[in-house]
């Protein structure tokens, strides 16, 4: 198997992926077809944009009626289908419906995907119950990495690139346990399983904590594959911490219980809908009242045929997002279609200097920062690293200006411009003994000289509305922590509070009074003193310098 990584944002890549003269890009997703009984046939599959699919060899197995046709023509003959083919080995069954009574050798199940040409097998794994005791579920790590060891020594067919599971669930020592294993040994494509359950749950805070301790620690130049995963609102969360791959049978599944994918509120039953909001085929060609009143297979097949339509689309749009930088802005979109996204988004403060390591020092356009979730995005933590660690301010300064940040930054505000004006026209005090710093709602303190430089001169964001929300206490935090640590380099500081400004529009705009320039106070009056003050007017601020 060749991979060869495109590009990259956040923990999301665009990848090329190469089996056996096929191709597939990456991010993808597999959709799970039945061996022999489907809505839509596998051969359909690639005009909804499908390169691989999913399907199950333990059925196949089992099957002694066509197993043996099934072993001249092998897979992609015996489905019709000339793209990528992975194959589960049963184990999917076991997880799911504990089946126990399933009788099957590993060596049996991995020899006869190897005898059909899977192009990605999967050896026989014991995935872990959400609700698995510890002992239980250490059991069956140990027994997947034994079978695992067994599987790389008894291979035969060398055109196979198999997928290596990856188990352990909550427990994270297991987990990791679980991922040194399998690192050592020789698979193409490693796999998070267990997870059907918390997705069906809306469990993704979990999902996305095994995800991300999986991609902290996993060999990083091999794809990784999240079993299960079908719901296209929860896509681009998952590529974004770290998901190249994903596996599903949610499309049909889902229309089966007459259920619509939607991007922008999630899962809509048919029943509710008066108009489509979709312009996919199906969308385009018929209402809502039109599907209810079809026969159930052929409900069931448009269905399924928008949710898969809808998938790939997602798919797409994210790959783009990638290529354009802008994956954490699509993220901050999708997650608004459920509360459990957000809950899920916020486990990534506590990993915000494992995305850092990732980020580009650079990207093409600005960003936009529209939540306060934005606050965790690593561009800005490895800011805050930074100017904590490596900036110094400029030698021989005495005076501290603290602006505000306004509507626009830098020379797209017209009053920031005058201000910038007035004090280098100044005839009060000497400009090279001033320095200015802006206060930001995302970044905290942004000195002058660094505002026209990526990110902290292009971007977009929200205000701040309320003194207690977590975008004002941020900007005080992390202004707070500047001023700690250079108070001592200035003998006084003034702070600009106007009563009114001109936006980027020139209309007079009321300076907002919950700006979080005004948390700032009770700091600076503990470290400056009688050496502090704040002004509505720059004449006054500098004329409060010349007084020293």
């Amino acid at each position: 198997m060749k991979y060869e990584i495109l590009d990259v944002d956040a923990l999301g890549r665009i990848g090329k992926l190469e089996v056996n003269n096929k191709q597939m890009i990456t991010p993808n997703l597999f959709p799970v077809v039945h061996p022999f009984k489907n809505v839509i046939q596998p051969s359909d599959l690639k005009s909804f944009g499908a390169q691989a699919v999913f399907t199950n060899a333990y059925i196949l197995f089992q099957n002694e009626t066509i197993k043996e046709s099934l072993m001249k023509k092998k897979i992609h003959q015996f489905l019709d289908f000339d793209g990528l083919i992975a194959t589960d080995s049963g184990a999917f069954q076991q997880y799911m419906y504990n089946k126990s009574d399933m009788k099957i050798e590993a060596e049996e199940i991995e020899g006869f995907q190897e005898k059909i040409e899977s192009d990605f097998p999967v050896i026989l794994d014991l995935p872990v119950q959400p609700d698995d005791a510890y002992e239980i579920a250490k059991k069956k790590v140990d027994a997947t990495i034994d079978r695992a060891r067994d599987n790389v020594k008894r291979r035969f067919n060398e055109n196979c690139a198999w997928f290596g599971p990856i188990h352990g669930g909550k427990y994270d020592d297991l987990l990791t346990k679980c991922i040194n294993e399998m690192n050592k040994l020789d698979f193409d494509v490693y796999a998070i399983g267990g997870l059907v359950k918390s997705f069906l749950d809306y469990r993704f805070d979990r999902a996305i904590q095994i995800l991300l301790n999986v991609k902290k620690n996993i060999n990083s130049n091999k794809p990784l594959h999240m079993f299960g995963l079908g719901l296209p609102q929860f896509f681009s969360l998952a590529v974004a911490c770290g998901c190249d791959l994903m596996d599903s049978a949610a499309y049909i599944l889902y229309a089966k219980e007459n259920r619509y994918f939607t991007l922008s509120t999630g899962t809509k039953n048919l029943e509710d809908l008066e108009e489509f909001p979709c312009h996919c085929p199906i969308c385009t060609k018929f209402k809502p009242n039109e599907l209810r009143k079809f026969e159930d297979n052929l409900r069931i097949k448009l269905l399924a045929e928008h949710n898969l339509y809808l998938s790939f689309s997602e798919l797409k749009t994210i790959r783009q997002a990638i290529r354009e930088g802008n994956l954490w802005e699509l993220v901050d979109q999708r997650v608004r279609a459920h509360p459990n996204l957000i809950k899920a988004v916020r486990i990534l403060k506590k990993k915000s200097p494992v995305f850092e390591l990732y980020e580009k020092v650079y990207k093409k356009h600005g960003r936009m920062f529209v939540s306060t979730e934005d606050i965790y995005r690593p561009l800005i933590t490895r800011y805050e690293k930074r100017i904590n660690i490596n900036y110094r301010v400029p030698e021989d300064v005495k005076f501290l200006i603290i602006l505000p940040e306004l509507d626009a930054r830098g020379e797209n505000s017209p009053t920031i411009q005058n201000w910038l004006k007035e004090i280098n026209d100044n005839t009060i005090i000497a400009v090279k003994d001033i320095h200015i710093v802006f206060n930001s709602f995302y970044f905290g303190i942004i000195p002058l000289e660094l505002i026209s430089t990526y990110p902290m001169g292009q971007f977009e964001s929200i205000t701040v509305s309320e003194e207690d929300d977590e975008l004002y206490k941020n900007s005080v935090k992390k202004s707070s922590a500047y001023i700690n640590q250079n108070y001592n380099k200035y003998h006084k500081c003034g702070v600009l509070i106007p009563e009114s400004y001109l936006n980027q529009f020139n209309e007079v705009e009321k300076f907002n009074p919950v700006n979080p320039i005004h948390g700032l106070e009770p700091l600076l009056n503990s470290k400056f003193h009688s050496n502090y003050s704040k002004f509505t007017n720059l004449n006054d601020l500098l004329q409060f310098f010349r007084d020293e």
